[in-house]
This record gives structure tokens, sequence and C-alpha cells, in this order.
């Protein structure tokens, strides 16, 4: 693999993750499994810092937790746009932090 290409795929992006599953079971999983790979702001949304492999592995994995009527949606989030984000209420603002696959 080319050296710019290795480092398009370790390069880290932030996203906002939200998915609608019915199942509570399914839903857990997902819920566990965003845990595990960012921060919760939402009950059923996530904000992720994502190499593109990680982002590759994580939607396959939640993929198979999904079902007819449930889905995902990923919003990339660039600096400026995350930067930008404003709230209401006693959401904060999440610690950027650096999250690691073992």
């Amino acid at each position: 693999m080319i050296d710019s290409e290795q480092n398009n795929l370790n390069r880290r992006q932030r996203w906002m993750v939200a998915y609608d599953v019915s199942d509570n079971r399914r839903r857990r999983l997902i819920h566990k499994t965003l845990s595990d790979h960012g921060n919760r702001v939402q009950y059923s949304v996530f904000e992720c810092e994502l190499s593109r492999r990680q982002l590759n592995e994580l939607r396959n994995c939640l993929q198979d937790y999904l079902e007819e009527g449930d889905s995902i949606r990923w919003y990339p989030l660039c600096v400026w746009c995350h930067s930008a984000i404003d709230f209401v209420g006693i959401s904060g603002r999440p610690a950027d932090t650096d999250y690691f696959l073992l």
C-alpha cells in the first residue's frame, strides 16, 4: 500500500452516528458498541472520532445488528462544523478524547 493511502486510512474524522432500532436487545447491542467508540450526546446519538479503517469496521459490525425497518445514519463532522455545534440544556460539548480499539 502506498504511504498516502495508508495515511488516509489512519487519519481520524469525527462522525455523528444516529440510530433508530425497534428491538430492545439489538438497540442495547448497538448502544454498547458505540459506547466503546465514542461519546453519547443523546440517547441514540453518538459522536465518534474514527480512522477510515475503524469507521469501516464499526459500520460492518453494526450492520450485522440491523433488521428491516432499522436504520443507522452517519454524518461526517468537519473541524469547523464540530466547533460550531450549539446546544441548549444540560448536555455539554463532549471532550476531545482519543479512542483506541484493542
